[in-house]
């Protein structure tokens, strides 16, 4: 009786996969290009425009873009477009030079994914664990030059910490993509989901760096928007944790004055009693 259950259980699996793949092109075409994906879209093609601008950091690839590519793929979202406007956005902003370095990191980790098969987990933001063939991609394309030329210890210490701004930021992603998926409507979101989205937002909204409007920086005018919104959505604690974490990695990306971390910690605290 149970291996009959079993078999059924199996042939509506398959008969479901059949329907999926009997789908006209325009269906297919209308949920690529759905608006929570255009929202993906754009979220990708700005996030693989924003690097570290510091002098005394030199990062060969921005670990923006490839933390959001792998943490769609461990989402199961379709990444094909999403990989193509990363390496657009890649080129546009740093150059051909990084946008191969991108290339092949992204080639290694596909690899790597293909070799050991991640984890699969249902009912999860991180559905598919990736973090680990992430931060080995970076790692191993970082390194592997360094046979090819004089070898520095600053080299190698840079290249692992590149590993690891790339995981940490694919954690932070995986559990963000969730909630924009699902912008308008009513469901409750943890704090890890509404201060990582939040981030993600803040990150993006860099590569309007350059912008300015009657001589008001947009990205700033933006980053302290999503902050008063977190504040005033979340409360005082939530928007004070959300705007000293959104402050500390601008701060860093942009190698920002000392004092912007307090407007963004004064902006989320000082939201819900404003607004």
């Amino acid at each position: 009786m149970f291996q009959n259950i079993q078999k059924d259980i199996k042939q509506n699996e398959y008969e479901k996969e059949q329907t999926k793949l009997k789908k006209p092109i325009k269906e297919i075409l209308k949920d690529l290009f759905s608006i929570n994906n255009i929202a993906l879209f754009v979220i990708a093609f700005m996030v693989s425009m924003v690097g570290f601008q510091q002098n005394s950091i030199i990062l060969s690839i921005s670990p923006f873009g490839i933390s959001f590519l792998a943490a769609c793929l461990s989402n199961n979202k379709s990444i094909g477009v999403i990989y193509l406007l990363t390496l657009i956005g890649t080129f546009i902003s740093f150059g051909a030079n990084s946008l191969l370095i991108y290339f092949l990191t992204t080639l290694v980790f596909f690899v790597f994914v293909l070799i050991k098969r991640p984890k699969k987990i249902q009912n999860v933001n991180e559905q598919s664990k990736v973090g680990v063939h992430l931060f080995l991609a970076v790692l191993v394309t970082q390194i592997v030059p360094m046979f090819f030329r004089t070898f520095y210890i600053y080299d190698l210490l840079t290249s692992i910490m590149l590993s690891i701004l790339s995981y940490v930021f694919y954690k932070i992603f995986a559990n963000s993509i969730l909630m924009l998926q699902n912008i308008g409507t009513k469901k409750a979101f943890s704090i890890e989901e509404v201060i990582g989205t939040s981030l993600l937002i803040a990150i993006s909204v860099c590569a309007f760096r350059n912008f300015s409007i009657f001589g008001y920086s947009v990205k700033n005018i933006l980053s302290i928007l999503v902050v008063l919104i977190l504040g005033w959505k979340n409360g005082m604690l939530v928007g004070a944790a959300g705007g000293i974490t959104i402050g500390v990695v601008l701060g860093v990306i942009e190698n920002s004055n000392p004092v912007m971390l307090a407007a963004y910690a004064v902006s989320g605290m000082l939201a819900r009693s404003i607004l």
